[in-house]
């Protein structure tokens, strides 16, 4: 049985994002690169016990051994050091970048499980990240019951339909968000969408009309203490600022792209809009409005 050399540990966030370090200039390998927490044992401690010690000391991060899943152990050969045997850790977790300190490394974030092939990853993370994704695949996070759909509408200059909410509501007052609310015990998430859209702006689409851009995990905790499922609804129209009837929050208007990606927005609508803004959906409900 092969010793192990060195661990590799991650969390996954209930959106699906896996905590990384960049690393600095000054990492004695592989510098300037990505790679998961972790480092090398001490004496005699098992893989386990090194992952737990390995990511507190470097994000501050307390975790049990019971709360490490093995995703195995793996091979490294390099020209020049050798060949190293390491396990990979993981496990779910509901902190977020603000919780995570960074001790070492130029910073420690959350990153976008899906774009963990693209990044300059290190050798062994890039080993790893296959099993890492198929892992999330096979442990989804459950969220609460709680369910919301949200509606952007995008005119035909690009602009899409905000809301700048007031101080009153639970969620994220004071913030730009997407039209939208809760889904009603038996209501579909569609049903709810093109009635959270008639009862916040007083626009009545036929059906139809609204196609699902996409399911997010959002973060309400601030407000109820869990991660809850939104679906988000998208549709072009001919509609500008003077149809809307602003029945919730402070203003509800169509919004500049380049102006949307920088307000002060929601929990849900810092992912959600960026999402959008630079999807294919977008650029096609653009392309279709200016076909004559």
């Amino acid at each position: 049985m092969h010793r192990t050399d060195f661990v590799q540990v991650t969390l996954v966030d209930p959106r699906g994002r896996v905590l990384m370090q960049e690393r600095d200039e000054h990492a004695p390998v592989w510098p300037e690169m990505w790679c998961f927490p972790g480092g090398g044992l001490e004496g005699d401690e098992s893989p386990v016990a090194g992952a737990v010690r390995e990511l507190a000391e470097e994000t501050g991060v307390v975790v049990t051994p019971e709360d490490l899943a093995d995703l195995g152990l793996f091979e490294l050969v390099t020209d020049d050091r050798g060949t190293f045997h390491f396990h990979a850790f993981v496990a779910r977790t509901t902190l977020n970048d603000r919780d995570v300190e960074c001790h070492e490394g130029r910073q420690m974030l959350f990153v976008d499980a899906d774009h963990l092939l693209d990044a300059d990853l290190v050798r062994s993370t890039a080993i790893v990240a296959p099993h890492l994704r198929t892992w999330i695949e096979q442990h989804p996070f459950v969220p609460s019951d709680r369910r919301f759909a949200g509606i952007v509408l995008v005119d035909r200059g690009g602009r899409i339909l905000l809301q700048e909410r007031d101080e009153h509501p639970r969620i994220d007052p004071e913030k730009w968000g997407l039209a939208g609310g809760h889904v009603d015990p038996g209501e579909d998430f569609e049903t709810a969408a093109y009635r959270e859209l008639e009862e916040e702006t007083g626009v009545v689409l036929a059906p139809g009309t609204l196609e699902l851009l996409g399911e997010f995990v959002v973060d309400h905790r601030e407000a109820y203490g869990t991660w809850d499922v939104m679906q988000v609804f998208i549709a072009a129209t001919d509609l500008t600022d003077a149809d809307i009837d602003c029945r919730e929050g402070r203003q509800i208007v169509f919004v500049d792209p380049d102006v949307a990606r920088h307000l002060d927005l929601s929990a849900a609508a810092v992912d959600i809009v960026p999402t959008l803004l630079d999807s294919d959906d977008y650029s096609r409900l653009i392309d279709h409005q200016e076909q004559p």
